[in-house]
């Protein structure tokens, strides 16, 4: 156990010096999150608020006077055009309104992302609409038939989640996307640097000849490159839960590619329990991905080789991730959790609503744990390769 700790005392040391690395690594995290999550909503809140109040021109063509009047009430400014669509085609109006045999053609250039000119296409379909919709009951209250007749009968959605639930919001599929990425990030710090970095620099000849067993020097370098992955996920996780925490007090949230602001969980509703479980999640994830990595950190023959390795390898990982965003579309079986990484994300995104299983937990922890060892075998198996550690 001594030549374990000093090995992994040894791996963080020379991490730790690196100050910039440090910061980059577990400080920034922090700062950034709450930018991500709070930053982009609060300026489209901004943007859009603007957008509602500004008076566009509208290229409008054959217009009656009562359609004149409901774009000016709603805000707009109609502009006679002898061609609305190819006026906004070319960038002249953010939007223009055609009127040709009962039929009102709205032009507006939709493709590209939220624009004013989709916010003045939805003051138009608004105007148009209340002006519909007010003819509409006057040709009714003329018949004597009341306007209440279009109406009878209202729908109202009711959400029936739990508290837990509502309280986690999106944290349930951010929180194990972002623990992997940023897992990944602090973890490949100490793996490329103990593996390849020792090879360009000529110390791991000297590494490999002390009475150290090769199982023991394997497991000082991954358990360094796991405490580093687990403060760089703690950093990153504080981020998020930071930024959740400004964007459900502020009203933030997620920009949607409909232009809709998806609302964020802000708390993380966890008992001890919870957290324990949570931790030790993170804790055998870190573990498995350490020893990966260290494996192909020493497979590789120059640092920016191992270097190159890490990026598909982060793909690769956060590929299983994206599909926990689906999880609602099919049923959950037993084999899920016994998935690499699906499981992980599954278990900290029932943790979070609080619908995990002991079960569920112990499937998780139990294939993470043997998938760990598998991998931290391969690792010593590299290490004991000669032709894989003075590959360079």
């Amino acid at each position: 156990m001594r030549d374990i700790y000093r090995i992994f005392w040894k791996e963080l040391v020379q991490v730790f010096r690196d100050r910039k690395l440090v910061f980059s690594t577990l400080i920034l995290p922090v700062l950034l999150m709450p930018i991500f999550m709070f930053g982009p909503s609060l300026v489209l809140q901004r943007l859009l608020q603007g957008a509602q109040e500004r008076k566009q021109e509208v290229a409008v063509l054959n217009l009656p006077e009562e359609a004149l009047r409901a774009l000016e009430q709603a805000g707009l400014s109609p502009k006679a055009h002898p061609d609305p669509e190819g006026a906004v085609r070319e960038g002249k109006y953010p939007v223009g309104v055609r009127y040709e045999q009962g039929v009102y053609r709205v032009y507006g250039r939709l493709a590209g992302g939220l624009t004013e000119g989709q916010v003045a296409v939805s003051k138009v379909q608004g105007a148009l609409q209340a002006l519909k919709e007010a003819k509409v009951a006057e040709a009714l209250a003329q018949r004597g038939i009341p306007h209440q007749v279009l109406t009878p009968f209202q729908v109202e959605v009711v959400d029936t989640s739990t508290e837990r639930e509502k309280a986690g919001g999106l944290l349930g599929f951010l929180l194990p996307f972002f623990l992997v990425v940023f897992v990944l990030t602090g973890g490949q710090v100490v793996a490329v640097d103990a593996t390849a970095g020792e090879k360009e620099k000529g110390t791991l000849e000297a590494l490999l000849v002390a009475p150290v067993p090769l199982l023991h020097l394997a497991m000082g370098k991954t358990l360094a490159t796991v405490a580093m992955a687990l403060l760089s996920g703690t950093s990153g996780l504080l981020g998020l839960a930071l930024g959740s925490t400004m964007a459900a007090t502020f009203g933030g949230g997620l920009l949607t590619e409909s232009g809709q602001i998806l609302e964020l969980g802000g708390r993380l509703a966890l008992d001890g329990t919870g957290f324990l479980a949570l931790f030790l999640s993170a804790f055998l994830l870190a573990l498995f991905m350490g020893a990966v990595m260290v494996s192909l950190g020493l497979f590789a023959r120059s640092f920016k080789e191992a270097q190159s390795y890490m990026a598909p390898l982060q793909l690769l990982v956060l590929l299983p991730l994206i599909f926990l965003q689906f999880r609602g579309f099919f049923e959950l079986q037993t084999w899920h959790h016994l998935v690499p990484l699906f499981n992980v994300a599954l278990l900290m995104d029932a943790l979070l609503k609080g619908s995990a299983s002991p079960l569920q937990a112990g499937l998780t922890w139990g294939s993470t744990l043997v998938y760990a060892g598998l991998a931290l075998l391969v690792a010593v198996r590299v290490f004991s390769r000669e032709e894989v550690v003075f590959r360079n």
